[in-house]
């Protein structure tokens, strides 16, 4: 495998410095011992179970100290070596770390690398200034797509257009190698064609997801062509795909960061988000803030900082916190909320930090409670407002969804009805719609034009029930934001 981690690149840092003893913080033992054979050094094995390898008395060396009394014996020499013990974080009782602390300076200066692998825990403060710590992150997209295109060549497996490498390294973006190979022999055995194979693969990055407890991984996304109007967020959207992925480092500092939309309750705000999953062909989790609240997870902070760091090893993909201001708001960044006021101060700096190919993907309906560091430029690329949709939106929209139903938009003057729907928002043409064809299913018969218009009469659209809300939201955008509608003239 030719592909470096940044995590392996920080290894090999570590020995350049010739430091004698390592803690790799990893359970990928086989990835971790893979990168090992590449080195072409030799190599000593210790585990409890089975003593140093390869060692003639490896029988009598099982035990922790006398595995380290026999490596402090041994003629090591000058030439590179590697010492790998595995688990030995358990075991670090005092005349362990005595017995590590003399092999540090035994080791020191010369070219012999002790490595501790462990799937959890810290460099004891004994040995504090002696031992050094590494976190074997997941493997990053490249490193995946290498590890899958072997896998398809040994198993002679074939990959197409509609399921290439590197859409499936982007869906099994955070899984280990070895969840990898067993997502990858799932669909070799059972799926009976691509689009099972693809739902197969999504339900392991659901597994994951689910497992954290704050995220969710949103598997069915529309096609932004099923998105009606909004042609200046769609026109932004598809300039900036290729540089979200971009591998030119020159590039790194203009890699889209993220979007703010805020607008009228309806407008199709998380319809956007989820068209953007589609047309940038990345995954889409959503953060659940009630969630992170809840307690469930552990701490509310902590829980935070988890899905964020979670998200960081998913890249390049789509994370969408819906209605932002509800959990990241002004009122909740005051010092009557420390807990708030910690999150919202966390989330602005790893607004600013964050891994590069994550793209952040935020919805609000009152924009003005957000406090003005989060609407800053640096945070967000652009503020967009979703206004009612415009007379040739309404009539877009309104086909749409007669089409999604089966029905030929033709015959039912989409030009005609759209002026009927005026100071509508999506939802309720969606709504509109679908309650003309529930009517007449119900009543065992195609649906008519006068279904529809019959549907109209019972809903009152929220321009009018909430008219001065969205007269403030409307008002309150006119300067402070972008339209994310072409504007033109009714």
């Amino acid at each position: 495998m030719n592909s470096i981690t940044q995590t392996f690149q920080d290894i090999e840092k570590q020995i350049a410095a010739n430091r004698p003893l390592i803690l790799v913080r990893t359970g990928e033992e086989d990835r971790f011992h893979r990168f090992l054979k590449e080195k072409n050094v030799p190599l000593i094995i210790w585990q409890e179970n089975r003593g140093l390898l390869p060692s003639q008395s490896h029988e009598e060396s099982t035990e922790a100290e006398a595995a380290l009394d026999e490596l402090l014996k041994m003629g090591l020499g000058n030439e590179p070596k590697y010492i790998w013990f595995k688990d030995l974080q358990p075991h670090f009782r005092p005349s362990v770390t005595r017995r590590l602390r003399d092999l540090y300076y035994y080791l020191k200066g010369g070219n012999v690398t002790v490595f501790i692998t462990s799937p959890s825990g810290s460099v004891p403060y004994e040995l504090s200034r002696e031992m050094t710590a590494v976190y074997l992150d997941v493997p990053d997209q490249r490193e995946l797509k290498e590890f899958i295109e072997t896998w398809a060549e040994e198993n002679d497996y074939q990959f197409d257009d509609e399921m290439n490498t590197t859409l499936v390294s982007g869906i099994l973006r955070g899984l280990t190698l070895s969840e990898v190979w067993h997502s990858l022999s799932r669909i070799k055995n059972t799926a009976a064609d691509r689009e099972a194979a693809l739902a197969m693969l999504k339900q392991e990055k659901q597994a994951l997801i689910q497992e954290q407890g704050t995220l969710s991984f949103i598997p069915e996304v529309p096609k932004i062509s099923e998105l009606g109007g909004l042609e200046n967020l769609k026109s932004w959207l598809l300039e900036r795909e290729e540089l979200l992925t971009t591998d030119d480092p020159d590039l790194v500092d203009i890699t889209p960061k993220g979007i703010l939309l805020m607008g009228v309750s309806g407008c199709g705000k998380s319809l956007c988000i989820k068209a953007v999953s589609s047309a940038w062909n990345l995954p889409l989790y959503r953060l659940e803030m009630i969630k992170v609240f809840s307690g469930a997870s552990g701490n509310p902070e902590q829980a935070f900082a988890d899905a964020l760091t979670l998200m960081e090893k998913m890249a390049p993909a789509l994370l969408w916190i819906d209605e932002i201001e509800m959990g990241l708001s002004a009122e909740g960044s005051s010092v009557s909320n420390p807990v708030m006021a910690r999150i919202f101060a966390y989330f602005l700096t790893w607004m600013q930090e964050k891994t590069p190919g994550l793209f952040v993907a935020a919805t609000a309906n009152r924009i003005d409670l957000l406090p003005a560091e989060m609407i800053r430029k640096g945070r967000f690329d652009q503020v967009f407002f979703v206004d009612l949709p415009q007379k040739a939106e309404r009539e877009e929209i309104f086909r749409i969804h007669l089409k999604k139903r089966g029905y030929d938009p033709e015959p039912f003057t989409p030009e005609v009805f759209s002026d009927a729907m005026a100071s509508w928002n999506g939802a309720e043409i969606e709504q509109c719609v679908v309650s003309a064809v529930t009517r007449a299913k119900m009543e065992k018969r195609e649906m008519e034009l006068r279904d529809l218009y019959a549907a109209r009469k019972e809903i009152v659209p929220l321009a009018t029930t909430m008219e001065a809300q969205v007269r403030h939201i409307r008002n309150w955008a006119f300067e402070r934001a972008v339209r994310a509608s072409t504007l033109k003239d009714e």
